[in-house]
């Protein structure tokens, strides 16, 4: 009668550790399989690319500070212009089809035209959707948190308004004024005239 042999201590282990091995690569090639779709639909996303608003406050038409905004295929955001105070930097995120939300940063803690108060961050969540035909893009939701170097709030956080923006592309541009979401005064006969 044969004695049956059973596996060494070591080759249980070795065998465990291969088992948790291809695991660990079935897990990591789903979470890369994930993160590519995750890439793939942040890339497809309507609110991908350059877009142009006025920087201004909605509440005052007639005075723009055009502000441009880029939307990254990987999440970041970029927006230059506005409120007198350079680049902000974010993040954003799809919530849907044609929503996001978008996490926006500036190095300054005054959110009103005029330069920096001093260092410190203002920071801005907003709601976003972009209209079915991919050419504007209205916010909602919009709070404000500044605060100084410290992290100190300066002031409660609260809502702050914004008005939509408008997809930049070779047609549709600042040197077409096709960007514009103002309307511009129309010129008078009167105005073409000369004085005598």
């Amino acid at each position: 009668m044969a004695t049956p042999q059973y596996p060494s201590a070591m080759s249980r282990r070795a065998t465990l550790i291969g088992l948790g091995a291809g695991g660990l690569g079935l897990a990591l090639s789903t979470g890369g399989q994930a993160k590519a779709v995750q890439e793939t639909s942040m890339a497809d996303h309507p609110i991908v690319g350059l877009w142009q608003f006025d920087g201004g406050f909605p509440s005052n038409p007639g005075d723009p500070d055009w502000t441009f905004e880029i939307f990254h295929a990987d999440g970041t955001f970029l927006t230059w212009g506005g409120l007198q105070v350079g680049t902000g930097l974010g993040i954003w995120r799809p919530t849907g089809e044609r929503t996001a939300e978008l996490l926006l940063v500036w190095r300054d803690t005054d959110p009103f035209p005029g330069g920096t108060e001093g260092p410190g961050t203002a920071a801005f969540r907003f709601d976003l959707e972009v209209d079915e035909s991919g050419t504007t893009i209205t916010a909602s939701g919009g709070t404000l948190d500044a605060r100084d170097a410290n992290g100190v709030h300066l002031f409660p956080p609260g809502p702050f308004e914004t008005g939509p923006s408008t997809r930049v592309t070779f047609d549709n541009n600042p040197m077409t004024g096709s960007t514009v979401t103002t309307p511009a005064t129309p010129a008078t006969p009167e105005d073409a005239t000369p004085a005598p």
